[in-house]
């Protein structure tokens, strides 16, 4: 796993500790991508998909799915 990989996931951890707020990791994801140069695809997918989880209430993962989400793709 990249570093770039181990941060994405280290802050989205962060972020879901204590509570978890869909709108907060879709915005925290979103400034990610445009903070950095993706070049990895899983992680690019990731980011994508968690960054559109604000697009609306169908969007959204609770904190369960979120973690199997990003324990099927990016661990």
């Amino acid at each position: 796993m990249n570093e770039m990989t181990q941060e994405f996931i280290r802050n989205i951890n962060f972020l879901i500790e204590n509570e978890y707020n869909p709108r907060d990791v879709a915005r925290y994801s979103f400034l990610f991508s445009l903070d950095h140069r993706i070049e990895d695809r899983k992680l690019e997918y990731a980011v994508d998909y968690i960054g559109g989880m604000d697009a609306g209430p169908e969007f959204e993962l609770t904190k369960e799915e979120l973690i199997e989400f990003i324990n099927k793709n990016l661990l």
